[in-house]
């Protein structure tokens, strides 16, 4: 038992326990997890948060169950002692609403996946799917490619003089 959870606390209150995992295995984590889930009694949500990356959530009723269930599952790091009230919990699991300032002709820099570094000219954005359709300066072939907007960073708005 923590310090944090006490006995009076724990007989009738759920706690939120955080997992620090690999970071970009979080999903692969969570598939391990929730295949675990039926051996191990008092283990109730696995929550993976949008503003951390490299943890994972667990609303349980004691600390054991989350050990019991880490156990032995590759890429987990351990559990953070700290334990997160109701409130913070659901604050991890809300995704924050992007402000889009990337427009059509704006230049860009891709940040990650398989073009990493790579610049490209903005032709299409899609605010509802948080998507933008971009073509490479670069590319001897013009290939239009689907990025999220995340994953890119503008280098020229179509604003700015030239």
């Amino acid at each position: 038992m923590t310090d944090t959870m006490t006995s009076e606390n724990n007989e009738n209150a759920s706690h939120f326990l955080i997992i620090r995992v690999t970071l970009g295995r979080e999903m692969q984590v969570m598939e391990r997890l929730e295949s675990q889930l039926s051996r191990v009694p008092g283990v109730y949500t696995i929550i993976k948060p949008y503003s951390l990356k490299g943890y994972i959530v667990v609303e349980t009723d004691s600390y054991e169950s989350v050990s019991q269930l880490i156990y032995n599952i590759k890429h987990i790091r351990g559990i953070i002692k700290k334990e997160l009230t109701v409130e913070e919990a659901l604050k991890t699991i809300e995704k924050k609403k992007q402000n889009i300032e990337i427009n059509i002709g704006d230049v860009v820099k891709i940040l990650s996946g398989p073009f990493k570094g790579e610049t490209a000219t903005v032709k299409s954005v899609n605010k509802d799917k948080g998507e933008i359709t971009v073509m490479f300066l670069e590319s001897a072939v013009p290939i239009n490619v689907n990025i999220k907007i995340s994953d890119v960073s503008t280098i020229k708005s179509e604003g700015e003089s030239k």
